[in-house]
């Protein structure tokens, strides 16, 4: 029996009609971004799976009259690389620039983009790997003599993390914008809105979709949960059957929740080597105390132990319930792994080669 109708459905690329649980934040960025008469920056974070690459897609939907420009830093993080593509998408086509000296080449840019620009600087947390100044730069293109900029920049990371103190100075007054995970309600309507456009009627069960929001609750994660739906659907398919609850509860058995390579690339190689032992020493289990990290690393002061864990959390690797009082009075908190630590071991070892 065939389940998927339409594949395109459960791809990254795909932009549904519906941003479901997100229209607030729309609303509330389309206003800033119009309400502005100057070049301003609009700095968007949120965990993975939040939203953040299709809220940047959404802008450009919803605000037409501006030009809209897209670059993924993950991919093209240096000065030099993202400059051009900007050039590039300016000209409506790809130049050689290789001769031009790099202060040149931006000034170049600053002339050529129109008055009305929309820029979108996606995965802005890699930037810390190359020390760039393009945020710097483009915040203050009208000091620098360009036209009034709008700077989105969507990470997982508050800004403090990857731009130096020189860069946030320059930035003046900007606006900030989190995005909350997503509600096991909102998950179960996202699903069901992309069973709706990618299914074929009567191949799969309300019960199976509500099973999907409720083991990828704790994610808050749209993407692991489209992930999920899309896994379910391709078993029912090897069987022959509906994608009801228990091809579901199969599928899940074997699911590992999808992983942002920017995510590790992004973390400073004593912090991926910490996290390595942390996983290691944990072997299947999947929660873990501050008292775990100190036994791995026991001359770690509170301070460096805290910023460890505010970056998994960040970037979207556990979550953490409250346990009670601890000794000293205040709160004890326990940590849970979203993704299995195995597969996230491996992953580092990968990245380490």
């Amino acid at each position: 029996m065939k389940v998927i109708s339409n594949p395109t459905v459960f791809s990254q690329e795909y932009v549904p009609e519906r941003f479901i649980g997100r229209e607030d934040y729309i609303s509330r960025i389309v206003n800033i971004i119009k309400l502005s008469e100057t070049s301003s920056t609009l700095i968007i974070r949120g965990n993975p799976g939040t939203g953040k690459t299709l809220l940047g897609k959404y802008l450009f939907r919803r605000l037409p009259e501006f030009r809209g420009f897209y670059v993924n830093c993950y991919v093209t993080s240096t000065d030099r690389g993202i400059v051009t593509q900007l050039l590039n998408e300016a000209a409506g086509k790809s130049s050689d620039y290789g001769n031009i000296p790099s202060e040149t080449l931006f000034k170049t840019l600053l002339k050529r983009l129109p008055q009305r620009a929309l820029i979108i600087l996606d995965e802005a947390h890699s930037l810390k790997r190359t020390r760039t100044q393009v945020v710097y730069l483009l915040s203050r293109s009208t000091e620098l003599g360009g036209p009034n900029l709008n700077l989105v920049l969507l990470t997982i990371e508050e800004p403090e993390m990857f731009l130096d103190s020189s860069t946030i100075s320059g930035l003046g007054k900007y606006n900030r914008v989190t995005l909350q995970e997503y509600s096991r309600e909102e998950l179960f309507e996202i699903i069901s809105d992309r069973a709706r456009a990618g299914f074929y009627e009567g191949s799969y069960t309300t019960d199976a979709l509500e099973r999907i929001s409720y083991l990828v609750e704790d994610s808050g994660s749209a993407r692991t949960a489209i992930e999920l739906l899309r896994n379910s659907a391709l078993i029912a398919e090897t069987e022959g059957s509906i994608m009801n609850e228990e091809v579901v509860l199969k599928a899940y058995r074997d699911f590992s929740p999808p992983l942002e390579d920017s995510s590790l690339a992004n973390f400073e190689e004593e912090d991926l080597m910490l996290l390595a032992g942390l996983l290691d020493s944990l072997g299947a289990e999947s929660t873990f105390k501050t008292v775990n990290i100190k036994k791995i690393k026991p001359d770690i002061n509170e301070s460096r132990l805290y910023k460890f864990i505010n970056s998994l959390e960040l970037s979207g690797f556990i979550g953490k319930r409250k346990l009670g009082k601890g000794y000293g009075g205040g709160v004890e908190n326990e940590y849970f792994f979203k993704i299995p630590p195995a597969v996230l071991l491996s992953r580092i070892k990968t990245l380490a080669k």
